[in-house]
């Protein structure tokens, strides 16, 4: 290692690099106090072991690269430490994206200040990695490589925007809320990359990749369409108001930690809230467009549909906070600003460590401490009593059958609750053949998760649950006890 590149270093770039360090360490370890995954990764894990190019609910692309990080080692700390990788290499591509409308020191808090966005922190220490993770990566990523290609034009960055735009699209759909602003953006001033030949390369690029979701799409009649068409069906008409306020009051939620750190900096060195008298007007236009364009269209979507709003659907968006920040009201950043800035962000990541570390710690939560050895082995045994083969397939409530999946010894299959759509890559005929356990939290439950499992049942069939009980402890000892109900489709032979 080069120790004078080190010593010569500027300190602020020393404690920015300590700060992402630091960042990596503590939301990665936060996970391990949890005794199984989050769903969405028990999800990933699963979805990624069938290799195929589409899930129930979105692109493969989480799945796959959920399954290769926990698959050689059968290790929850590999996803955990996959998340906060992406989490930071999307910081790098921030700062250095900030770094064309601002200075050094204000680029790197640009990205200091994000630790007080709950995404960044909360949302993927408790939620572990998911789609929305991946695109924590992809879009400032993309922003970068986007700003780059309209303002220098090299061959090279248009090749790795249209390589990133296809696998961010290979991730989720939403990837379409960033290119919109950027068309909106070129019509704007830069219609001549309509006449550029490496527009196009990149586009075919990006469609080269995501094909061939579009092949499996077209093959299982538009499958994850149909979870959005479920989400987004309104249950009354006042949610078509409710539910985009709602939203956009978790957004700003979501980005209150950043919001303060900024107001206190400001206050504290006696910075005044006042615009700039002069900006450029390019990038003007290209920091709102790109930072505040997605919550536009979700809240029309909002509006229009009054269906589901899941406020974690626009956290991604907000990695243009800190530039937004700074651009619009800037402030003279010296070291003692800049340390100070710093150090609140350690403030806040402490206290937010602290909060969902004892959260994790104390709650007795089947969600984060589900007792998967025991509730597996007391199911397998009244499995064996009736039925001379293992169980391969599990059906019901999603968040008690996938830790069965990924955690039990010979790893039966869950047939998942999607919205009455089951999963494609799953036999009927097999699932007649082997026979099905059952598990849900209701009496109902049970005779709703064993029409969606086992379809060819006939309509008088008796469906009789079973009651079982489990106890799940937390980490101080202390136990809660859950009542679920479990029903065995025994196989059917032709």
């Amino acid at each position: 290692m080069n120790i004078d590149f080190l010593k010569n270093m500027k300190s602020e770039y020393k404690m920015f690099g300590i700060f992402l360090l630091v960042h990596l360490l503590v939301w990665t370890f936060i996970g391990m106090i949890r005794t199984v995954m989050p769903t969405d990764s028990l999800e990933g894990v699963y979805w990624g072991m069938f290799h195929d190019f589409g899930t129930p609910k979105h692109p493969p692309l989480a799945g796959w690269l959920t399954y290769l990080a926990y698959a050689p080692l059968k290790s929850d700390f590999c996803v955990y430490l996959l998340s906060q990788a992406f989490i930071v290499g999307g910081f790098i591509y921030i700062y250095r994206l900030a770094r064309k409308f601002l200075d050094e020191n204000k680029s790197m808090l640009a990205v200091i200040l994000l630790e007080g966005c709950w995404c960044y922190s909360y949302v993927t220490g408790y939620y572990g990695f998911n789609p929305d993770v991946i695109l924590l990566f992809t879009l400032p990523a993309i922003t970068f490589y986007f700003h780059n290609c309209i303002t220098t034009n090299k061959g090279s960055d248009w090749l790795k925007l249209g390589i990133l735009v296809g696998f961010s699209f290979l991730n989720k759909y939403q990837t379409a809320l960033i290119i919109l602003p950027m068309l909106i953006w070129v019509l704007m001033f830069k219609r001549e990359v309509f006449k550029n030949k490496f527009f196009y390369i990149a586009a075919f690029i990006a469609t080269i990749i995501f094909l061939p979701h579009i092949l499996w799409l077209i093959k299982y009649d538009f499958y994850p369409l149909m979870y959005f068409e479920g989400e987004l069906t309104a249950p009354n008409w006042y949610h078509h108001i409710t539910a985009p306020l709602m939203f956009f009051l978790m957004q700003i939620v979501a980005i209150a930690g950043s919001l303060a750190i900024f107001l206190v900096l400001k206050l504290k060195y006696k910075s005044p809230f006042k615009l700039p008298e002069s900006f450029n007007k390019q990038d003007l236009w290209f920091i709102l467009l790109i930072g505040l364009t997605p919550l536009a269209i979700h809240l029309l979507l909002g509006f229009y549909s009054g269906g589901t709003m899941r406020p974690r659907w626009g956290y991604e968006f907000w990695y243009m906070t800190g530039i937004m920040l700074f651009y619009f009201f800037p402030i003279e950043i010296n070291k003692k600003e800049f340390v100070f800035t710093l150090k609140s962000a350690y403030i806040l990541m402490t206290i937010v460590f602290l909060a969902l570390g004892t959260l994790l710690a104390v709650e007795k939560n089947y969600r984060s401490r589900y007792p998967v050895a025991t509730v597996y082995q007391d199911l397998k045994e009244i499995w064996g009593e009736k039925i001379d083969t293992p169980i391969k397939y599990v059906g019901g409530y999603i968040e008690w059958t996938l830790p069965l999946t990924i955690y039990g010894d010979n790893h039966p299959y869950a047939i998942l609750d999607n919205h009455g759509y089951p999963d494609p890559w799953l036999s009927e005929d097999d699932i007649q053949k082997s026979g099905v356990m059952i598990i849900g939290r209701k009496k109902q439950d049970i005779v709703d998760y064993t029409k969606l499992s086992c379809p060819y049942l006939p309509e008088d069939y008796k469906i009789t649950p079973v009651e079982y009980r489990f106890d799940v402890h937390n980490a101080l000892g202390m136990a809660r006890e859950y009542k679920i109900y479990y029903f065995i489709v025994p196989p059917i032979q032709d």
